[in-house]
């Protein structure tokens, strides 16, 4: 079957900046792949027998891609618990209601597909346990049946898993608290590491293919021994140098521990490992510094930015603009903790934009331009998450995955200018609620704002039934315990940090 998805502007690839739009143009479709574009006029002559989507007065543009997503369909907010530190939030998710997993999954698939994304990367957390293989299982099908291109990768921690440090940690707490916090710091690492590789091998061997990517997460650089840290890097490599991704440098403290644990910056830890590669994507990546950057660079590193999550969690900024100049790839990421509480990743690349405008002030020094945010939900976004050449553009012979887009309230709510440019246009006024039609592998996934694969009303029922259970008496005694370790933990942390410098506002790091 042959489809003519037709655009009034169509944006073929973001990496070609204006040479790649077509004015009054159409994607033919054929299957699942994308087998020309042009002039609608032009494919529909030679293709007469074509089914078209679109009235030719909207944008047609590749499938927008979130590059690190943890799949939890609605965000800490949504369950109860504010956005905090990250060190403070992890005690505190603990009273977040746990919604079962096929559901939770196809609400986070459906939120990504009604805002544009046609692909999800999502990085599981600890799956380690009896259970892991199991919901690791549940989970991938679960995306799959909605109809969401997949990359997948199981993370885990196999030390430090309730505090950085833990000996250190530990034995500042009073004798009771210790007794409490014990079983819960504890891990044995060599147990979770040979799970972990279990577990990831029979997901590759399993899900891995054309349409799906599974890959390694070692979940945090410094909560993962240096012997796992190797292994992983030897399984990617032998495997064709299969993504690896973990976070990195996410918060200040993050920074301080790898100083005090290894003498430098996690970034110079992990190529010492010889871990920094073309292959490895860093989460994150804020509080890097400018030899760290250089490191980076040097080796191809990769970033993903998660722009609303890293402001509401109280991270800090990235320096997306310092990065991209130095020929660093930089990717899109909305962290289940978008600026509205609903996967919008159009808005999210209007916070990337806006965010990082200014990195000086000299008035010659080029802003961050639209194409250059765009590429990060596109073609960057789909090489870090294993489908390099697959998906990210519209050019024939990849992956027909793409968007169209209402122009009506962007074009005339009240009036634009037609010397504005479509990608600027775009960037700085399309939102979620704009995407008309979703097509993903040559498929109506999603069609004049309708879902075509699930029940949406259906599933909203189920999700807020299940919601409103709350959590058990058991997890909640679980959480008050942890709430008792949590300003001690505080404590500790805050006893690394260096007094605050003479800036309004500490956001990242240089040295």
């Amino acid at each position: 079957m042959k489809t003519l998805v037709r655009g009034k502007y169509v944006i073929t690839d973001a990496a070609a900046r204006e040479t790649g739009i077509i004015e009054d143009g159409a994607v033919l479709v054929e299957g699942k792949y994308v087998r020309a574009t042009g002039r609608f006029a032009e494919l529909r002559q030679l293709h007469p027998e074509a089914a078209v989507v679109g009235d030719g007065q909207q944008l047609v543009l590749p499938g927008l891609i979130d590059a690190h997503s943890h799949g939890r369909g609605l965000s800490p907010l949504q369950k109860g618990v504010p956005n905090d530190f990250l060190e403070n939030n992890l005690f505190d998710w603990a009273f977040m209601p746990v919604l079962d997993p096929e559901l939770i999954t196809a609400l986070c698939a459906v939120r990504h597909i009604r805002n544009g994304s046609t692909l999800i990367h999502n990085n599981a957390f600890d799956t380690t346990g009896s259970g892991a293989a199991d919901q690791a299982a549940t989970t991938i099908k679960a995306y799959l049946a909605t109809g969401i291109r997949l990359a997948y990768s199981p993370g885990v921690r196999n030390i430090d898993r309730l505090v950085l440090d833990t000996d250190g940690f530990l034995a500042t707490l009073p004798a009771e608290l210790r007794a409490v916090a014990e079983p819960l710091a504890r891990t044995d690492s060599k147990l979770i590491e040979e799970e972990y590789f279990a577990l990831f091998t029979e997901l590759y061997r399993t899900y891995q293919s054309e349409d799906t990517r599974i890959f390694l997460s070692p979940s945090w650089a410094q909560a993962c021994t240096a012997e796992f840290l190797i292994r992983a890097k030897a399984e990617a490599d032998r495997l064709g140098k299969i993504p690896i991704h973990m976070h990195c440098l996410q918060t200040p403290v993050q920074k301080a521990f790898s100083l005090r644990k290894y003498g430098k910056t996690a970034i110079a830890y992990l190529a010492d490992l010889g871990l920094l590669d073309e292959n490895t994507v860093l989460a994150h990546s804020i509080w890097v510094t400018q030899e760290d950057i250089r490191l980076m660079a040097e080796h191809n590193v990769a970033v993903t930015s998660h722009p609303s999550c890293n402001l509401g969690m109280r991270n800090g900024i990235t320096p997306v603009y310092e990065l991209l100049r130095q020929g660093i790839r930089v990717a899109v990421g909305m962290d289940d903790k978008t600026i509205n509480d609903d996967e919008d990743i159009i808005m999210e690349l209007r916070m990337m934009h806006k965010l990082h405008r200014v990195p000086g002030y000299r008035l010659d020094t080029p802003a961050l331009d639209a194409f250059t945010v765009l590429e990060m939900a596109t073609g960057h976004a789909a090489s870090m998450v294993g489908f390099a050449g697959k998906t990210g553009a519209l050019r024939p012979g990849l992956l027909a995955d793409l968007i169209v887009v209402d122009l009506d309230r962007m074009l005339n709510s009240p009036w634009m200018s037609d010397q504005t440019g479509i990608a600027d246009i775009f960037i700085h006024r399309a939102l979620g609620t704009d995407v008309a039609s979703v097509m993903i592998g040559g498929h109506l996934v999603m069609e004049d704002r309708k879902i075509t694969t699930l029940d949406e009303e259906a599933l909203y029922r189920e999700v807020r039934k299940a919601a409103d259970k709350g959590i058990t008496p058991a997890m909640r005694r679980q959480a008050e315990t942890l709430q008792q370790l949590k300003p001690y933990c505080q404590s500790w942390y805050n006893a690394w940090l260096e007094p605050e410098q003479h800036a309004f506002y500490q956001v990242n790091s240089r040295r």
